[in-house]
C-alpha cells in the first residue's frame, strides 16, 4: 500500500515537474542565447597576457635558482666519488647518504616551486574572473541577451549572439592591471 501510495506521488511529481518546464519554454520565447569563448578571451585580453609575463619572470628567476642548486648537488656528487678510494667505506656510506638526503629535498623544493608558481597564476587568474564578471554581464545586457554560455558548452544552436570579441573589447578597456604575488611556501 505504501509503495503503491509512493510510486503515485513521484509520478505526480515528475508530471507537475514537465508541465512547469513546458510553460516556462512557452513563456519565453524571445530568450537570447549569448555565446563567449573563454578560452579566447583569457587568451587575448591584454592583463592575460600581462599576467604570463609576470609568470614568465617568476619562472625564469626559480629556474636560475634551482638550476644553481643543482649545479651545487652535482659537485657535490662529483666530489663525493672523487674521495671514495680515499675515505674509508664507512666515511664514504655516511657522506653517500647525506647526499641522497640534500638530493631528495631538492626534489622536493623543485615540486613546491612549481605548486607555488602554479598557485600564484590560478590566484591572479581567480583575481581577473572577479573583475570580468560584471563587465561580461553589461555585455550581455547590451546585446539583450538572457543566457550566456561558452561557445564548448554548445551542441547546436540557431543563430547564437556572438559576444566574444565585444567582451575582449570591453575587458581590454576596463580591466585593471593584476599584480602577480608568489603564494608563500609551506614550512616543512
Amino acid at each position: 500500500m505504501i509503495s503503491r501510495i509512493l510510486k503515485c506521488t513521484i509520478f505526480l511529481l515528475i508530471l507537475v515537474t514537465a508541465f512547469s518546464q513546458s510553460s516556462l519554454a512557452q513563456t519565453s520565447p524571445n530568450a537570447k542565447i549569448g555565446v563567449v569563448d573563454m578560452q579566447k578571451i583569457m587568451r587575448e585580453i591584454d592583463v592575460a597576457q600581462d599576467i604570463d609575463a609576470q609568470m614568465a619572470a617568476y619562472e625564469e628567476e626559480v629556474n636560475a635558482e634551482l638550476t644553481a642548486a643543482e649545479q651545487k648537488l652535482k659537485d657535490e656528487k662529483t666530489q663525493i666519488e672523487r674521495q671514495k678510494t680515499l675515505v674509508t667505506p664507512d666515511a664514504y656510506s655516511k657522506k653517500q647518504a647525506d647526499f641522497n638526503r640534500k638530493a631528495a629535498a631538492f626534489r622536493v623544493n623543485v615540486q613546491e616551486r612549481n605548486r607555488q608558481l602554479q598557485r600564484s597564476r590560478i590566484k591572479a587568474l581567480d583575481k581577473v574572473k572577479e573583475q570580468m564578471i560584471p563587465i561580461v554581464r553589461a555585455v550581455m545586457d547590451e546585446y539583450g541577451a538572457t543566457l550566456v554560455v561558452d561557445v564548448s558548452e554548445i551542441l547546436f544552436a540557431e543563430k547564437p549572439l556572438e559576444m566574444t570579441e565585444a567582451v575582449i573589447s570591453r575587458l581590454n578597456k576596463e580591466l585593471e592591471k593584476t599584480k602577480v604575488e608568489l603564494v608563500p611556501l609551506k614550512k616543512s
